[in-house]
């Protein structure tokens, strides 16, 4: 297994990235919830564009920038992405029965 070294300014700028996440959840939630009840009507294929969904997190994150914002509109893209596999997942499970 391969270790992972940083140096303390590596570390430093890679635990204010996971602080913002963690500092962001509830906003990021939000913006899911968001983006799920706004699209609800649209087909499984139209959902799962990511350009699009960008576009509707950016003015969530509107006061963060740079890295840190990218960072924040990429976790809230990938627990989109989450929500809508499961609901197809389940949708074609339900198919099955």
């Amino acid at each position: 297994m391969t270790e992972i070294v940083r140096t303390p300014e590596q570390e430093a700028a890679y635990q204010h990235l996971i602080t913002a996440r963690f500092r962001e959840a509830a906003r990021i939630d939000e913006a899911v919830e968001a983006f799920l009840v706004a699209h609800a009507d649209l087909p499984f294929e139209n959902r799962l564009d990511f350009t699009g969904r960008k576009e509707f997190l950016l003015p969530f994150f509107s006061h963060l920038s740079g890295i840190e914002r990218a960072m924040v509109v990429s976790q809230a893209a990938f627990k989109i992405s989450d929500r809508i596999w499961r609901a197809e997942r389940e949708r074609l499970e339900g198919l099955d029965a």
